[in-house]
């Protein structure tokens, strides 16, 4: 099941004109399709049809609020980016210039992670006077046709720049998110070479204590395990400072959820921690380890939204000071994502009470978010055995509405395959 388009009134397609959708299987990984798509000023390099593109707001590429113009099929438009969410999301309304009608149009596009590279979804509405005239009447069916030759020829663009990925080109992915993707791409394609080309080959530190420390131990794990033990599909990922933080599924060593934590320096990742757990059934409440929102919004409230989670987190977790719980939470509202839990703060706080008499919580040793998701890894202990706690947050209003997260167990020591600490 693929993510459609989320629609701002009051253009759902159940209530406009027009309405075309489009996908197709591309044999690339998302932030080569991501690059193509917001380089709107080069979008003809690979589709002529839009050979005349600007962005008038000083951008070098499309970004949230960014306005520009084009003209397609003859008509001039001016439009802004509504929606943009780094590797998944990007949409945009549109106004016709000199159409008196008030007549508009909102362009979305979707981009979901596969095993083999990536999911693209096109999809438009259109409503008012003059799109009914040019497209409904005159040109029935030319947005659909339109569309289509425009994902397809992004298809074809995606896949060859990806094949000149895998023979060493090391210039597609901008951001270190886009790396991030890269590495889990060239990984799951069980390509060495894809796989380390943005990881620091002398500095490269791995705390991931199942992992060989270096370079060296990712390509071992590459070339010794089953491909279908080199899957994994990314939920979730955000960038906060040098930090990229990514929640993901699949089958490795027995484990299927998996939080990882890359480090950069001067563009390349010079360290890697990773936490993993078993999959379970959906709890009690309907929901699995890993479903929910995945696309962060409201990036303004990041520092904010932190901020709230290190009071909580330390008063309510470390210190053990419930006193005041009414103040990080709406009510009752309280969606989790761990097994084997019902959802609300009533519930929570009654499982928190059973987990004390097992845990202790001692420190922050990571605390990381963007927009309306905070991560946070801590160190503490269960039975008096040594344990990292992984919780994943999202925040609204100033409230803490959802979680996930699991507790994992440190391995003893002679269990390590690096010296490098867990944390």
């Amino acid at each position: 099941m693929y993510d459609h388009v989320i629609w701002p009134h009051p253009f759902a397609p159940k209530t406009s004109a027009i309405y075309a959708l489009n996908d197709i299987d591309v044999n690339a990984p998302p932030e080569v399709v991501w690059k193509l798509l917001v380089d709107a000023e080069n979008w003809s390099s690979y589709f002529p049809a839009e050979d005349q593109v600007k962005i008038l707001s000083g951008e070098p590429e499309l970004a949230l609020g960014t306005k520009y113009s084009r003209v397609t099929v003859g008509f001039p438009m001016h439009l802004i980016v509504t929606e943009y969410v780094p590797g998944r999301r990007l949409a945009w309304s549109t106004l016709v210039d000199g159409d008196e009608t008030a007549s508009s149009a909102y362009h979305g596009w979707v981009i979901t992670p596969t095993d083999t590279g990536c999911h693209l979804l096109s999809e438009e509405t259109q409503q008012g006077p003059f799109f009914l005239e040019e497209l409904g009447r005159k040109n029935p069916g030319a947005l659909y046709r339109y569309h289509q030759e425009w994902v397809e020829s992004l298809a074809r663009a995606a896949d060859a720049r990806a094949a000149d990925a895998v023979k060493g080109d090391k210039t597609i992915a901008k951001t270190d998110l886009e790396k991030v993707l890269t590495i889990f791409h060239g990984i799951s394609a069980g390509d060495v070479g894809v796989a380390t080309q943005h990881i620091d080959h002398k500095l490269f530190v791995q705390h991931n204590p199942y992992a060989t420390d270096g370079v060296e131990g990712l390509t071992q794990f590459i070339n010794q395990s089953p491909r279908d033990q080199l899957q994994l599909t990314v939920v979730r990922a955000f960038q906060d400072g040098p930090y990229v933080v990514t929640q993901a599924k699949g089958q490795r060593s027995g484990k299927e959820i998996f939080f990882d934590v890359f480090r950069f320096e001067d563009g390349l990742v010079v360290e890697h921690w990773a936490f993993s757990a078993e999959n379970a059934q959906p709890n009690p409440s309907g929901h699995t380890q890993v479903d929910g929102p995945t696309e962060v919004e409201h990036f303004e409230d990041t520092e904010k939204n932190k901020s709230l989670l290190r009071t909580y987190y330390e008063t309510f977790h470390i210190r053990a000071d419930h006193s005041r719980s009414e103040q990080y939470f709406a009510g009752d509202l309280m969606i989790r994502h761990e097994p084997g839990v019902f959802d609300g703060v009533t519930e929570f706080m009654r499982d928190v009470e059973v987990l004390m008499q097992h845990r202790t919580i001692d420190e922050i040793k990571f605390l990381l978010g963007q927009g309306d998701f905070v991560f946070i890894v801590a160190k503490g202990t269960h039975e008096g055995e040594l344990c990292v706690y992984i919780d994943l947050y999202r925040v609204k209003d100033e409230k803490i509405v959802e979680h996930w997260g699991f507790p994992e167990m440190v391995p003893p020591k002679e269990q390590w395959k690096n010296n490098n600490g867990m944390l």
